[in-house]
């Protein structure tokens, strides 16, 4: 009955595009000392009960207990061995979510996570946190930028216990800046009545939505720019151009795209890399594109073109696809921050250990295969 309840809500809340994109979010279910969490590599609108990880709790929460080494790579490669060696015999060859020590920190029977545009034009704006505690008060707790993995989990250990203490209630909503939400109950429709209220509230403050609208006429440079990025790409590249209104307004110049050129959220860094390449006409693309990888070691995966949009470039169409999708949602987010004071982009410091993070390099793959 359990993962009967997960598989079911888990498939209805991955089918919703508003809610879901590529691999991310994820869900969980407790039974006893047994919890199930959704695997690496597998989408929330298509999973069956066979492809959750059967964890046993007791193990999971040990792991809040041991000394880990200070150094990231050491630590993050024993917590995650000693994740892998919580779950249950017949599982070996799953690999839990990432976020598996999250969801073992909340009481609830159930737990979902998402990565809402909506949700993170809070998340990702610069009053957030203020404005989080104006609509929601205590009933949502707000988590600082973190170093995932671990840390992070600690982080929450702390802040939840914290929570409890003062308000004597268990964590229900936790909103994580840069990153999404994540909403627990004890029954499914806890979980809809939960979210519908969020992003409601979040819904209200709003005040002006993205323009998704396309353009009328495509300008000729843009066949030139496909050529070009497929030529510097090489092999079968593709070069998916977005023709939305919004896209070309973002692109109008350096200043005007600078809410797109740092990431919001470590799926955007995962499916379109870390830094968009902004250039200014095709015949100044080959001198930028060199540019970029002299200083970042590989290709782009989305080049914004001044007054006309943006590219999504890979070599398939489907991680191509992928990042354009991606990357429409970071454009959301930029234009719903403005209702929050601005837009907050990650700290570089996270940046960075998320470029170099084994595990989301991991699901990264998955999600390519």
């Amino acid at each position: 009955m359990t993962l009967h309840v997960l598989t079911r809500f888990s498939n209805r809340f991955g089918s919703d595009p508003e809610l879901v994109l590529a691999g991310g979010g994820n869900t969980s279910a407790k039974d006893g000392n047994v919890m199930y969490v959704k695997g690496s590599g597998v989408s929330l609108a298509s999973i069956t009960a066979e492809s959750f990880v059967a964890i046993d709790r007791s193990k999971l929460a040990a792991i809040f207990e041991k000394s880990y080494p200070e150094s990231d790579a050491e630590r993050e490669e024993m917590a995650l061995r000693d994740l892998m060696d919580a779950r249950l015999p017949g599982e070996e060859r799953k690999r839990p979510s990432v976020e598996t020590l999250l969801h073992g920190l909340f009481s609830q029977r159930f737990v979902l996570h998402l990565h809402p545009a909506l949700v993170n034009g809070l998340t990702c704006s610069k009053d957030g946190a203020e404005a989080a505690r104006r609509l929601f008060g205590e009933s949502v707790l707000w988590i600082e930028p973190c170093k995932p993995g671990y840390i992070l989990a600690k982080l929450c250990q702390s802040r939840m216990t914290g929570y409890k203490a003062r308000t004597g209630q268990d964590v229900s909503v936790m909103l994580l800046e840069n990153h999404g939400i994540f909403v627990a109950a004890d029954s499914e429709n806890g979980l809809d009545e939960i979210l519908t209220h969020i992003l409601k509230t979040i819904r209200a403050q709003i005040k002006s939505e993205p323009d998704f609208r396309e353009q009328r006429m495509l300008a000729p440079e843009t066949d030139i720019y496909v050529k070009r990025i497929a030529a510097l790409y090489g092999g079968a590249a593709e070069a998916l151009f977005n023709a939305s209104n919004q896209a070309a307004l973002l692109a109008k110049s350096r200043e005007t795209a600078a809410d797109l050129l740092l990431p919001f959220t470590p799926d955007h860094i995962v499916y379109c890399k870390a830094y968009p390449l902004f250039t200014d006409s095709p015949d100044a693309l080959a001198a930028a594109w060199d540019g970029y990888i002299s200083r970042y070691g590989y290709a782009p995966k989305i080049v914004i073109a001044r007054g006309l949009g943006f590219f999504a470039v890979s070599d398939s169409a489907k991680t191509a696809e992928t990042a354009r999708t991606l990357f429409v949602d970071a454009i959301k987010i930029a234009v719903y921050a403005q209702s929050f004071g601005g837009t907050a982009h990650m700290p570089e410091e996270l940046t960075e250990f998320i470029v170099n993070w084994e595990v989301e390099s991991y699901r990264q793959k998955q999600n390519e295969g």
